[in-house]
């Protein structure tokens, strides 16, 4: 089922079709969005630290995005985004359009057939990451009449890719299914418990599947779980013991280095409609 967002004000106007992957994809990659956008009062935007690999198939004007280490690049045809600890940049001239995909860590691992660490911290192009199927890939999507060509087009990709990708190591996988069932919000001491694995082999196979350790990516989904309480009742001291914080103090500082703001300057930076943040 496909999920419409619409926004339209005297700056700003966008359109994001949300779908999902074919089920045989399930655990590999989470969900397609086909977004179509101008805007007059921002041009860039905070892309926030999450549990996912993103890609951009970009399909109109050039990107340029300062990545996590401070680096700008502009993309002309696309970009994956690995994990990293905290936000980048995105700038456009005002207008965008493309696909955005978003991969689980291993499905990432498993279909870009990477070590996940080579791409943790960084954004890399999609030419550089996918060579000529990427370039393939883009000019299909490109000539795609509808979202709902385009995100068939992107199930036949992964699901050929998918045939020949390795198993993921059980372990990580239970390992990521349980902190983010907990939110992040569980010591990794009681996985490795759970697990009855070292945190040597957990930290390790996290490098090469996930690309960040245990404990960053916990952090993350105790952070991203805070970002979505904002627009409740609750007081910044409840959304931090609510997720988990050992004080306020900690949720501060994780928002200052996940987003570069303390959390009452980050909210008034959120923009409506599934907008994301505003870069300034």
């Amino acid at each position: 089922m496909t999920r419409v967002v619409r926004h339209a004000s005297e700056l700003d106007q966008w359109e994001m079709f949300f779908g999902a992957p074919d089920p045989r994809l399930c655990g590999y990659v989470i969900s397609y969005c086909d977004y179509d956008e101008r805007t007059g009062s921002f041009v860039r935007r905070r892309e926030l630290p999450a549990d996912r690999i993103v890609a951009i198939m970009n399909l109109g004007e050039p990107i340029r995005v300062c990545s996590p280490g401070g680096t700008w690049a502009e993309h002309a045809d696309g970009f994956f985004a690995g994990l990293h600890d905290t936000y980048a940049i995105t700038e456009t001239r005002g207008a965008q359009r493309g696909v955005q995909i978003d991969l689980t860590p291993v499905g990432a691992h498993l279909l870009l057939r990477l070590p996940m660490h080579e791409l943790a911290q960084r954004v890399v192009s999609l030419d550089d990451l996918l060579n000529r199927p990427g370039r393939e890939l883009h000019e299909r999507l490109a000539h795609g009449t509808s979202y709902e060509e385009r995100f068939s087009t992107l199930d036949a990709f992964f699901l050929e890719r998918l045939d020949d990708a390795l198993s993921p190591v059980p372990s990580i996988t239970r390992a990521l299914t349980r902190i983010k069932a907990a939110q992040g919000d569980v010591a990794i001491k009681t996985i490795t418990d759970e697990l009855q694995c070292s945190a040597r082999h957990l930290n390790q196979g996290f490098k090469e599947q996930v690309g960040i350790t245990p404990k960053l990516l916990a952090r993350i989904l105790r952070f991203n779980r805070a970002v979505t309480l904002i627009d409740t009742p609750m007081s910044w001291s409840a959304i931090s013991y609510t997720c988990g914080y050992y004080d306020q103090a900690h949720m501060i500082r994780d928002f200052k280095q996940f987003t570069g703001s303390a959390p009452t300057q980050f909210a008034l930076l959120r923009l409506p409609d599934g907008g994301g943040v505003k870069g300034d």
